[in-house]
C-alpha cells in the first residue's frame, strides 16, 4: 500500500523558493518509502493570500475521496530528517488522524497525518466547512486553519497524539524526525523572520485589492474562493487526486 501514501505540502507565495531545502527532505523521505510526492508550488501567487493554509484540509480531503490510503500534510518550512521511520510505526487500530502539539502545548497542524475512513472525511470537512466561524478564544491562533483545528479535536476519539519528535518546534537538542520551523522559538534567522513579515504584508495588500474588485460579485461566490483555488491546484497536479 506504499504507493497509495501520499506526501503533500503546499509553497504558495514566494515560500516555494524560500523553502527548497525542506521541500527537497520532503521528496528524499517519500522516495525512501515509495510513498507518492507532491508539493503544490502554483499557482504562484494565491488570491487567499496567507490563509491559503486552509488548502491543506481540501487537497488532503480530495486525495482520500480519489483512493489514496494515507496522507501526511507537511508544512513547507518542516525538515524531515533522515531518521524518520515509516508512517506504519504510528498507526493505530480504529485511529485516523495523527498530531503532535506545539510549543503551545496545543495540535500543530504543520504535521498532519490522516488515514482514509469515512470519521476522517467528515472531520475535514467539519473543519472546513466552519471556516468563517469564530473559534474559542482558547483555541485561536490568530489566522489560518489551525485555531478551527485545535477546535474541532477536542475529545475525538479517533484522533492521535503524536510524540514531539514528529513535530518539533521548540526543542533545538531533541533528536527528532521532524522540525518544524513555524512562528515559535525555532525561527530565529533576521532574514526568516523578515520574509514572512513581507509575505504577511503582500498577502493582506492582495486581499483586500481582491476584495475591493470582487464587491459586484455575490457574497456566496466571495466565499467560495477556496473551492475554486482548490479545483485549480486539482487541475494542475492531477497526481492528487489520480486513484
Amino acid at each position: 500500500m506504499q504507493h497509495k501514501t501520499l506526501i503533500l505540502s503546499i509553497a504558495l507565495n514566494g515560500y516555494q523558493w524560500m523553502y527548497q531545502r525542506e521541500l527537497k527532505s520532503h521528496r528524499r523521505y517519500a522516495q525512501k518509502y515509495g510513498y507518492v510526492h507532491q508539493a503544490v508550488t502554483r499557482p504562484f501567487v494565491s488570491a487567499l493570500g496567507v490563509e491559503c493554509c486552509w488548502l491543506k484540509l481540501t487537497l488532503m480531503r480530495a486525495a482520500l475521496l480519489s483512493g489514496y490510503e494515507n496522507v501526511l500534510f507537511l508544512d513547507a518550512d518542516t525538515m524531515v530528517n533522515e531518521n524518520c521511520p515509516d508512517l506504519t510505526d504510528v498507526f493505530q487500530t480504529g485511529k485516523y488522524l495523527y498530531m503532535a502539539k506545539g510549543y503551545s502545548n496545543r495540535f500543530n497542524s504543520g504535521v498532519l497525518l490522516a488515514r482514509n475512513n469515512v470519521k476522517t472525511i467528515e472531520w475535514l470537512t467539519q473543519v472546513i466547512d466552519a471556516q468563517f466561524d469564530k473559534v474559542q478564544s482558547e483555541n485561536d491562533v490568530g489566522w489560518g486553519e489551525n485555531g478551527h483545528v485545535i477546535e474541532f479535536s477536542k475529545e475525538v476519539p479517533f484522533i492521535v497524539e503524536l510524540e514531539q519528535k514528529w513535530n518539533n518546534t521548540f526543542d533545538y537538542q531533541l533528536t527528532d524526525y521532524i522540525r518544524h520551523r513555524n512562528c515559535g522559538p525555532m525561527r530565529t534567522g533576521f532574514l526568516n523572520n523578515f520574509f514572512h513579515k513581507v509575505v504577511f504584508f503582500l498577502s493582506a495588500r492582495l486581499s483586500a485589492f481582491g476584495n475591493k474588485n470582487r464587491r459586484i460579485l455575490s457574497k456566496e461566490l466571495d466565499e467560495d474562493i477556496l473551492s475554486r483555488e482548490t479545483n485549480v491546484i486539482l487541475s494542475i497536479y492531477p497526481k492528487l487526486a489520480c486513484l
